[in-house]
């Protein structure tokens, strides 16, 4: 049973000139994520080997590693403090419109100077 399952482990086992062709890599990136403990793999004579599955998660790892930088980047905190102060200033810009708006909107009756509507009716002022 044991044997079986290592054999099995041995026909994934492929050459870096083939994990290249995988993933995009040189043989000697790849021989040096090796050497450097990145990725999982064997020497044999001067021939390194590793598996399509190593290299498959070798490239999952770095594109999450990837976003995550990404995104610590781009909220660094001086971006932060500049979303904030945009934010804030867009915040009170509204503000400021919105009760602009408003005030024009209603008129008080003490501006009312004159009891005659533009359409020549009378209105009430108790």
């Amino acid at each position: 049973m044991k044997n079986k399952a290592y054999m099995e482990s041995l026909k994934k086992i492929i050459s870096l000139s083939q994990a290249a062709k995988i993933s995009g890599y040189t043989q000697d990136y790849l021989g040096y994520l090796i050497r450097q403990g990145e990725i999982k793999g064997v020497r044999k004579g001067r021939i390194w080997f590793t598996t399509e599955e190593e290299i498959k998660d070798y490239i999952l790892k770095r594109k999450i590693r990837s976003q995550e930088f990404a995104l610590k980047e781009f909220f660094s905190p001086t971006r932060t403090k500049k979303i904030i102060i945009i934010a804030i200033l867009v915040f009170i810009l509204i503000f400021f419109a919105w009760q602009k708006y408003h005030k024009a909107s209603f008129t008080s009756v003490t501006e009312i100077k004159s009891p005659m509507i533009s359409d020549g009716e009378a209105i009430k002022i108790n």
